[in-house]
């Protein structure tokens, strides 16, 4: 088991569907902030322009991928750090501590790790809980690279149905997938 106080080689993938700049900003000041000197970069989709590409490229290293959140995913851990991979959603705000909560749970580079996120109605109830792999929020989804050398790409299908896909080739293949809670993202 890997221990809470070692070093873990890691890095961020921020995934901008939308290339919004002010969000990438925003996600890129918490993870200064929290994670100084920590390598992030960004994935965008295919079709974003050379102009925009040049802008991004000011803030941090980024990499087209397809059009899908999958290719996005695929793309960010290929082109992001050599071990361990923290993706979150660009806008989204990063916790100090956040992956060192990770660290707690990993035995080996075969884990999976994602929040257990808790969907809550007006009153404040709980109403629907996030636990498994299929239908977890991609904030937080804690990856290392050679998982997906292992497992190969996730496919291009509705991304729930590429995550349940890519579970069933990643089982067989000794993919431990664990839900932490308490690790949500703001």
């Amino acid at each position: 088991m890997i221990s809470e106080n070692r070093h873990l080689n890691f890095g961020f993938v921020i995934l901008s569907s939308d290339r919004d700049m002010g969000r990438i900003k925003s996600t890129l000041r918490s993870i200064n902030l929290h994670y100084e000197g920590t390598p992030a970069i960004c994935v965008v989709p295919k079709e974003t322009k050379a102009v925009e590409m040049t802008e991004l490229k000011t803030l941090c290293p980024t990499f087209r991928g397809k059009k899908t959140f999958t290719s996005l995913i695929n793309t960010g851990l290929k082109k992001g750090c050599k071990e361990w991979n923290y993706i979150l959603m660009e806008g989204a705000i990063l916790r100090p501590g956040l992956v060192q909560k990770y660290a707690h749970f990993i035995t080996s580079p075969d884990d999976v790790l994602f929040p257990i996120v808790v969907d809550y109605d007006q009153q404040g109830r709980p109403l629907n809980l996030h636990t498994e792999f299929h239908n977890c929020t991609l904030n937080g989804l804690f990856m290392h690279q050679q998982t997906i050398k292992k497992v190969g790409d996730f496919g291009d299908e509705p991304l729930e149905m590429a995550r349940i896909l890519w579970a069933t080739y990643a089982l067989p293949e000794g993919i431990q997938f664990k839900a932490i809670l308490g690790t949500k993202l703001n």
